[in-house]
């Protein structure tokens, strides 16, 4: 199973329409800010299941704040993070992520892609999407209960919106 993993998409539709077309995943995970854009996206992919929460600036979304997601027999937790204040550091989401036990704690906000492992659980922001100079996005791949891949990526030819 494939997974393409979003944040901070700021009204950029065209990037995240951009990688979905070229990923071609089975699922999206959306982490918030931009919350009405993927729902825009995904009207035309039914085939596409989506996993999204809101974020600090999806003011109107009545969306939860974070969910869990079992995929493949994968624990994922999906946040903005802004909730566990993700922009001073992890420390206090990957604690919470451990008590929930995740495999896999996902979190956007800062706009700084990241991936690193602390005592068996994996963080990873993949970035914003919606970024003007650097956008970025995740790929997931789960098989089986194991994860096989997980990779920040690069929006090869970003719309810009300035």
């Amino acid at each position: 199973m494939k997974i393409v993993i979003f944040s901070d998409s700021h009204g950029n539709q065209d990037n995240m329409r951009q990688v979905i077309s070229k990923e071609r995943p089975d699922a999206v995970f959306h982490l918030g800010d931009g919350r009405a854009d993927i729902l825009t996206v995904m009207e035309g992919l039914p085939h596409v299941d989506l996993y999204s929460v809101a974020g600090n600036c999806d003011w109107r979304s009545r969306a939860r704040t974070e969910l869990m997601a079992d995929m493949d027999g994968v624990h994922f937790l999906l946040s903005h993070g802004h909730n566990y204040g993700v922009k001073g550091g992890y420390q206090t989401y990957m604690t919470y992520a451990h008590n929930r036990r995740a495999d896999v704690a996902l979190a956007g906000h800062t706009h700084e892609p990241c991936l690193w492992e602390d005592e068996g659980l994996t963080l990873l922001n993949p970035g914003s999407v919606g970024d003007y100079f650097r956008p970025t996005y995740a790929i997931a791949e789960v098989s089986e209960g194991h994860l096989t891949r997980l990779e920040i990526c690069p929006v090869e030819d970003p719309h810009r919106h300035f």
